[in-house]
C-alpha cells in the first residue's frame, strides 16, 4: 500500500466539456495529476489531501471522498511514470509507484 500526502498546486480546464486537471505533489516529491470531473471530486488550489493506493480494498472505505479501482493503462516503464484508470478518471504519478500490470489497483482520497 502507498499513502501519500498531497497537496494540490493548481487546477487547470481540461480538453472535455467540464472536465478539470489538478495538480499536486506529495511529501515525498511524488507529482500527481488527476482528472476533477464534475463534483465527483471536488479540490481547489492549496487543498491537502490523504491518497492511498492499495491492491486491498480499504476496510474504511467510507472514511473517503472517493474510492474507485481501476488498472494501469500502460506498464510504468513506458512513460517513466504510474498512469491509473479508475472507471475512466486518470491519476497519474511521476516517478512511478512501482505497481504492475493486470492487477486490480484501489485509489482512495480525501481532503486531511
Amino acid at each position: 500500500m502507498r499513502r501519500l500526502l498531497v497537496a494540490i498546486e493548481r487546477v487547470e480546464p481540461g480538453r472535455v466539456g467540464g472536465q478539470r486537471i489538478a495538480f499536486g505533489v506529495s511529501s515525498d516529491n511524488i507529482n500527481m495529476v488527476f482528472d476533477v470531473i464534475g463534483e465527483l471530486i471536488n479540490v481547489t488550489p492549496g487543498d491537502k489531501l490523504e491518497v492511498i493506493v492499495s491492491e486491498v480494498k480499504p476496510e474504511n472505505i467510507d472514511e473517503y471522498e472517493f474510492c474507485g479501482h481501476g488498472y494501469l493503462v500502460a506498464p510504468e516503464s513506458k512513460f517513466n511514470e504510474t498512469i491509473l484508470s479508475l472507471w475512466g478518471i486518470v491519476f497519474k504519478f511521476k516517478p512511478p509507484l512501482g505497481l504492475e500490470m493486470d492487477r486490480k489497483y484501489y485509489l482512495c482520497l480525501r481532503h486531511l
